[in-house]
């Protein structure tokens, strides 16, 4: 009996976004500070104009989300934290909660792995290890956050609300055409996410045929698990990716230092709208050769 063959789910970027991620979703964007964002596919959600219902980080966001919420399409955001590390704070993500107009709800590190193991697992809840204090969470944000009843001891605990997103953005290094993604580095809170997500969108640096992904180290997550695959070079820059290059700090930099609404407007032309492909965007920042340098500087770090 003659094999089916096995469909190939690598799609064009804009499609993969078009079909995947919808107007008013729980979106949940992989990477964690300046590492492994799936940047591309957000470029691809701004120059869409998808509106997001609510944004969900790992255990910390950063350009992920700022870049959303500062073009506008962001209502809420599920965080910890948006920053850059040792840069400093992400300044879209603190002017929309200045100005009122970005609403947050406000959680624990533990909680978004504690949330989206539950929604992965189907349940309503996960409970809290014991003896792990979220009484000023619960405070501020008592939608996600209560205090249930233990059936076999009768002692309270703090649970987590489940988290189901209805769309993961999440990158791998390596990906086959028929999604099994190698990893080269820390899943941060990725792998729940895509276990949790009713969609998973990945982005990889490279499509590359199964015999590459098991020389890399074997198959990390199956590809039953991806909705769509995209490839995308350099797709997580400026952050970095564990593996193949590093975050690109000059330009984070100059990121960080835009003065008001009109110079972060005019990034968004030269860095998200105008380029077409992976080529343009390459040399909006610089071009090939600059990029290259910052894949062979995370060759001389390993």
């Amino acid at each position: 009996m003659k094999r089916p063959s096995r469909q190939s789910k690598v799609l064009p970027i804009a499609e993969a976004v078009r079909q995947f991620v919808r107007p008013g979703a729980l979106v949940a964007v992989g990477g964690m500070h300046m590492h492994n964002n799936p940047m591309a596919l957000i470029r691809e959600v701004i120059r869409q104009r998808i509106p997001i219902g609510t944004l969900m980080t790992g255990g910390a966001g950063g350009l992920n989300a700022d870049l959303l919420i500062g073009a506008g399409l962001v209502a809420e955001v599920l965080t910890c934290y948006v920053g850059f590390e040792y840069l400093g704070l992400a300044p879209r993500f603190r002017q929309g909660v200045e100005a009122g107009g970005l609403r947050v709800r406000e959680v624990d590190e533990a909680f978004v792995l504690l949330a989206l193991r539950a929604g992965a697992h189907g349940s309503p809840f996960m409970p809290y290890p014991a003896g792990m204090g979220v009484q000023e969470f619960a405070r501020v944000n008592p939608r996600d956050y209560q205090r249930v009843t233990d059936p076999f001891t009768g002692e309270q605990v703090w649970a987590a609300r489940a988290a189901v997103p209805d769309v993961a953005l999440v990158h791998a290094q390596l990906v086959d055409p028929f999604g099994n993604a190698a990893f080269l580095g820390s899943l941060f809170a990725d792998r729940e996410m895509i276990l949790a997500a009713r969609h998973t969108v990945l982005q990889a640096d490279a499509v590359v045929s199964p015999l590459a992904v098991r020389r890399a180290g074997g198959t990390g997550l199956p590809g039953f698990l991806f909705a769509a695959v995209v490839e995308a070079p350099y797709g997580c820059h400026p952050t970095s990716s564990h593996g193949r290059y590093l975050h690109d700090e000059a330009h984070l930099q100059a990121y960080l230092g835009l003065k008001g609404q009109e110079e972060f407007e005019a990034y968004l032309k030269v860095h998200v709208l105008d380029p077409e492909g992976p080529a343009a965007y390459a040399r909006s920042v610089g071009g090939r050769r600059h990029l290259a340098s910052l894949r062979e500087a995370g060759r001389r770090r390993r």
